[in-house]
Protein backbone atom coordinates (compact mmCIF):
# COMPACT_ATOMS: atom_id res chain seq x y z
CA UNK A 1 0.00 0.00 0.00
CA UNK A 2 1.63 3.55 -1.20
CA UNK A 3 0.89 6.90 0.89
CA UNK A 4 -1.59 7.79 -1.42
CA UNK A 5 -3.63 4.51 -0.91
CA UNK A 6 -3.06 5.16 2.55
CA UNK A 7 -4.24 9.06 2.43
CA UNK A 8 -7.35 8.15 0.45
CA UNK A 9 -8.29 5.27 2.85
CA UNK A 10 -7.49 7.83 6.13
CA UNK A 11 -9.82 10.53 3.77
CA UNK A 12 -12.83 7.89 3.11
CA UNK A 13 -12.43 6.43 6.67
CA UNK A 14 -12.60 10.26 8.04
CA UNK A 15 -15.90 11.06 5.40
CA UNK A 16 -18.06 8.19 6.09
CA UNK A 17 -18.25 9.08 9.58
CA UNK A 18 -16.36 5.74 10.99
CA UNK A 19 -13.28 7.65 12.08
CA UNK A 20 -14.63 10.17 13.92
CA UNK A 21 -17.06 7.56 15.72
CA UNK A 22 -13.92 5.65 16.39
CA UNK A 23 -12.08 8.66 17.86
CA UNK A 24 -14.88 9.55 20.37
CA UNK A 25 -15.79 6.13 21.50
CA UNK A 26 -11.70 6.31 22.37
CA UNK A 27 -11.99 9.55 24.39
CA UNK A 28 -15.07 8.19 25.99
CA UNK A 29 -12.81 4.69 27.11
CA UNK A 30 -10.00 6.90 28.08
CA UNK A 31 -11.70 9.38 30.02
CA UNK A 32 -13.86 6.45 31.83
CA UNK A 33 -10.30 4.84 32.57
CA UNK A 34 -9.14 7.39 33.97
CA UNK A 35 -11.89 8.45 36.36
CA UNK A 36 -12.31 5.04 37.69
CA UNK A 37 -8.48 5.28 38.89
CA UNK A 38 -8.57 8.87 40.09
CA UNK A 39 -11.95 7.31 42.40
CA UNK A 40 -9.59 4.04 42.90
CA UNK A 41 -6.85 6.23 44.48
CA UNK A 42 -9.48 7.66 46.83
CA UNK A 43 -10.85 5.05 48.21
CA UNK A 44 -7.49 3.60 48.74
CA UNK A 45 -6.82 6.90 50.68
CA UNK A 46 -9.51 6.43 52.96
CA UNK A 47 -8.93 2.71 53.43
CA UNK A 48 -5.73 3.73 55.04
CA UNK A 49 -7.11 6.27 57.47
CA UNK A 50 -9.73 3.66 58.08
CA UNK A 51 -7.69 0.86 59.05
CA UNK A 52 -5.07 2.93 60.87
CA UNK A 53 -8.19 3.72 63.10
CA UNK A 54 -9.68 0.36 63.36
CA UNK A 55 -6.05 -0.83 64.47
CA UNK A 56 -5.39 1.43 66.94
CA UNK A 57 -9.03 1.68 68.47
CA UNK A 58 -10.24 -2.49 68.11
CA UNK A 59 -8.89 -5.44 69.57
CA UNK A 60 -9.27 -8.38 66.69
CA UNK A 61 -9.12 -8.80 63.46
CA UNK A 62 -12.77 -9.33 62.29
CA UNK A 63 -13.93 -6.59 64.86
CA UNK A 64 -11.44 -4.32 63.26
CA UNK A 65 -12.20 -5.34 59.14
CA UNK A 66 -15.84 -4.96 60.04
CA UNK A 67 -15.52 -1.31 62.19
CA UNK A 68 -13.16 -0.22 58.93
CA UNK A 69 -15.66 -1.57 56.47
CA UNK A 70 -18.25 0.69 58.42
CA UNK A 71 -16.41 3.60 58.75
CA UNK A 72 -15.42 3.37 54.90
CA UNK A 73 -19.35 3.42 53.60
CA UNK A 74 -20.66 6.30 56.41
CA UNK A 75 -17.79 8.42 54.41
CA UNK A 76 -19.16 7.34 51.15
CA UNK A 77 -22.68 7.82 51.46
CA UNK A 78 -21.81 11.10 53.44
CA UNK A 79 -20.13 12.00 50.36
CA UNK A 80 -22.81 10.77 48.04
CA UNK A 81 -20.48 8.15 46.21
CA UNK A 82 -21.36 4.82 47.50
CA UNK A 83 -22.99 4.34 44.64
CA UNK A 84 -19.51 4.29 42.76
CA UNK A 85 -17.73 1.48 44.39
CA UNK A 86 -18.63 -2.43 45.38
CA UNK A 87 -18.78 -4.20 48.57
CA UNK A 88 -15.47 -6.13 46.57
CA UNK A 89 -13.49 -2.85 45.76
CA UNK A 90 -13.72 -1.65 49.71
CA UNK A 91 -13.51 -4.83 51.01
CA UNK A 92 -9.64 -5.37 48.28
CA UNK A 93 -8.81 -1.62 49.38
CA UNK A 94 -9.25 -2.82 52.95
CA UNK A 95 -6.96 -5.59 52.13
CA UNK A 96 -4.23 -3.59 50.26
CA UNK A 97 -4.40 -1.12 53.04
CA UNK A 98 -3.44 -3.81 55.81
CA UNK A 99 -1.06 -5.43 53.68
CA UNK A 100 0.67 -2.20 53.53
CA UNK A 101 0.96 -1.41 57.00
CA UNK A 102 2.45 -4.41 57.44
CA UNK A 103 4.98 -3.71 55.12
CA UNK A 104 6.02 -0.36 56.70
CA UNK A 105 4.72 1.71 53.54
CA UNK A 106 1.61 2.84 55.33
CA UNK A 107 1.52 4.50 58.74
Amino acid sequence: MTMNNLIILVEALWQSGIAPALLILGIGWLSARFARNKRLTALLGIAENAVNWAEVTFDGGQTQKAQAIKMITDYLMKADKAHLFTAKEIDDTIEWAVKEMKEGTVK
